[in-house]
């Protein structure tokens, strides 16, 4: 019971998600009681054509009974016309609107939910589930509802013309729903499995298209491929299993549809032999059995497609439900001035499992702050927590005295510019993807900032200059290159926080020194942190913090931590070594 409430509750959600356009919906549930109501009239038209026209002889008689008849098919084909393409527009509809929606929800979720989540399984969700969704409208539940007052349409009219021929044609029909209950039940199991493994499907591929350079580095090209026969193979599995249902139960529905013809065959001829039934109702009752049993045999193949469509809208409207990461906004959105301050903050990705612990310091407007220390000492989720890419723990986090869960997210972000180690480049041109955070950059300003750090060149010897197609993730871009867009894409932003996160680690000591003179212009009266493992890159900052383990060990300048021959002086003397 508990399962029937669940399915109708989604049925209820999907049907108000074709409230805009209720019209449509309106005229679709018209057209199909039309069409059901109207599904008896060429049988009555046959017998009575038969009985009467043929019967007596009457050639005129019998020519205008099949114009009508032409006309009435007619007019059955163009209502179904048109009720096919309503459906099936309101079903793409719904799933345009239904795909922006969830699309909508996903930019908008904080970056914890994608640590846990493949991405391949959102694209499904994204994808083919809504696809299956269009279905619920289009072969769904109007279709079935068509059906089912067909056939109850159809046994009037039988019942009606002749009732012992009737019960005689439906005494087969227990066998019928047996049928049918054991390939609905059998089918839903197998579509389950299909969905599963279509999501199974698409995170491997995704994953190993994007991972494909680690993938032939580590010449892991068989295993990996071996692993995919494996997935695609259950995956075909899966279908086959449905394909199954489907090489049964049709031919056991034609046999049910024989036999009940074979029934009436026999009834109906030593009925007519003893004169008491007419020629005309023995073909119409013909005509009557293939319209009787086609939509039951449809019904039971189209429950199946409300059962996958009830799967995949469970998986969405589940997916649109949890809103235990969702961003909250606040309403704080006045010009950044630049004054950060942690107060006794912890943060952990997994609970209780903290890689921020007690972190408290307070960064003025216009100073430069460094961060450094061991890989996973915690610096890169300073840097995540202001973004308010997560939440805290515990603690606090003011941005100009204003806690930042109280800052208009829009007002936050935009007021800050990260350069990242990994630079990721849409597809679209260079010019794009250095407007990418605001869409009103011009093209003077980018040509200013490129300018600044010796770029200019590089970007005028691209193919079409500005307008050079970056192509996905920025792969026909050298690393170096990427981040040179970074940073035009940085200075052209105009922030008021720049955060740089291992910002020159990927490029070449020529690079790195045009970029060193830029980010200097770039940090004047601007507040600046700056994560760096080269601890040469950082000897000028107004304050260095180092992290170990979660925790700040020390802080101080360059020169002054040196001179206490800490963790900073270990960590200094170390890279030295390496660079002697």
């Amino acid at each position: 019971m508990k399962k029937k409430d669940q399915d109708l509750r989604l049925l209820g959600r999907l049907f108000k998600l074709a409230l805009p356009f209720k019209a449509k919906l309106i005229w679709s549930i018209i057209l199909t009681m039309i069409i059901a109501l109207l599904a008896p009239l060429r049988a009555i038209m046959v017998q009575f054509a038969i009985d009467h026209e043929i019967a007596n002889g009457d050639i005129d008689g019998l020519a205008l009974m099949m114009v009508i008849l032409i006309g009435v098919l007619l007019v059955q084909g163009l209502i179904q016309f048109v009720h096919t393409w309503l459906t099936n527009w309101l079903g793409q509809n719904v799933i345009l609107d239904l795909r922006t929606r969830v699309f909508k929800h996903l930019i908008q979720r904080k970056l914890g939910f994608y640590d846990k989540t493949p991405v391949g399984t959102l694209v499904t969700r994204s994808v083919s589930d809504i696809e299956t969704i269009s279905e619920v409208f289009s072969e769904g539940v109007i279709t079935i509802s068509g059906d089912v007052l067909q056939i109850i349409v159809i046994t009037c009219a039988m019942f009606y013309t002749d009732w012992k021929l009737t019960m005689v044609c439906l005494s087969v029909l227990p066998f019928l729903v047996i049928a049918s209950n054991i390939f609905r039940k059998g089918i839903k199991s197998t579509f389950h499995d299909v969905r599963t493994q279509v999501a199974r499907l698409n995170s491997f591929v995704q994953e190993h298209l994007t991972g494909m350079s680690v993938v032939q580095i580590f010449n892991r090209e068989k295993a990996e491929y071996e692993k995919f026969r494996q997935i695609n193979k259950e995956h075909m599995k899966a279908h086959n299993r449905s394909v199954l249902y489907y090489a049964i139960f049709f031919p056991v529905v034609e046999i049910i549809t024989a036999a009940a013809t074979g029934l009436l065959v026999w009834w109906g001829t030593r009925d007519a032999l003893n004169g008491g039934v007419s020629p005309g109702i023995i073909i119409s009752f013909i005509m009557y059995i293939n319209m009787f049993f086609r939509p039951i045999r449809m019904i039971a193949d189209r429950f199946n497609t409300i059962q996958m469509g009830m799967v995949a809208a469970d998986r969405i409207f589940k997916l649109l439900d949890d809103n235990q990461t969702s961003e909250t906004n606040g309403h704080h959105d006045a010009e950044i001035v630049g004054h950060i301050e942690f107060r006794k903050v912890w943060f952990a990705y997994r609970k209780e499992e903290y890689v921020l612990k007690d972190i408290s310091f307070s960064l003025k407007p216009g100073k430069t702050l460094a961060l450094v220390g061991a890989t996973g000492a915690g610096k890169t989720s300073v840097i995540n927590l202001l973004n308010r890419f997560y939440e805290i723990n515990d603690g606090e986090i003011l941005i100009d005295g204003v806690e930042v869960g109280n800052w208009d997210l829009k007002k936050l972000r935009s007021q800050i510019a990260v350069v990242l180690q990994d630079v990721f480049l849409f597809s679209g041109s260079v010019s794009d993807n250095i407007d990418f955070s605001t869409g009103v950059i011009s093209r003077e300003k980018m040509v200013e900032a490129a300018a600044s750090i010796g770029a200019l060149k590089f970007i005028n010897r691209l193919p079409y200059g500005w307008d050079y197609k970056v192509m996905e993730r920025g792969n026909s871009l050298s690393v170096g290159q990427r981040q040179l867009i970074s940073f035009i894409r940085a200075l052209a932003f105009d922030p008021k926080i720049l955060v740089l996160d291992e910002a020159t680690s990927s490029v070449d000591s020529e690079t790195e020194e045009l970029i060193q003179e830029a980010t200097k212009k770039l940090m004047k009266n601007r507040t600046s942190i700056v994560i760096a493992h080269r601890l040469s890159t950082i000897q000028n900052s107004d304050e260095i913090l180092v992290f170990k383990k979660g925790k700040i060990v020390e802080r101080g300048n360059h020169n002054a931590l040196l001179n206490s021959k800490g963790y900073y002086y270990t960590l200094q003397q170390k890279q030295e070594d390496i660079f002697i």
